[in-house]
């Protein structure tokens, strides 16, 4: 269906957004001598981009295995999709905002 391809798309954004921000990541690493306060904080955001890195890549093996949404009659897995598809929404948002705080740094 055409809203699968389109949360197929919003998986692959995030993955490539989350990349993006992981990579600007390391260009901060030299401020474990001389900020190390800041340090932790880009640290955190690492950390923080590359486990979002892995879940996008398990909802996207996931999504290539069940390529159809459950019937209505097959709850929980029904709502368990359509909770994954909302959550996407907000970690695209929250991808996003992330980025755009990593990019103002430059």
């Amino acid at each position: 269906s055409w809203r699968g391809v389109v949360f197929l798309n919003v998986y692959v954004v995030i993955g490539a957004a989350q990349v993006i921000a992981c990579c600007s990541c390391l260009h901060h690493r030299k401020d474990f001598w001389n900020d190390p306060e800041r340090f932790r904080r880009i640290l955190s955001v690492f950390l923080s981009s590359l486990v979002n890195i892995i879940i996008v890549h398990m909802v996207l093996v996931l999504n290539s295995a069940t390529v159809t949404m459950p019937k209505r009659g097959d709850e929980p897995y029904r709502s368990l999709a359509i909770a994954m598809r909302l959550l996407s929404i907000i970690v695209l948002l929250n991808t996003l905002m992330t980025l755009e705080v990593q990019l103002d740094d430059y």
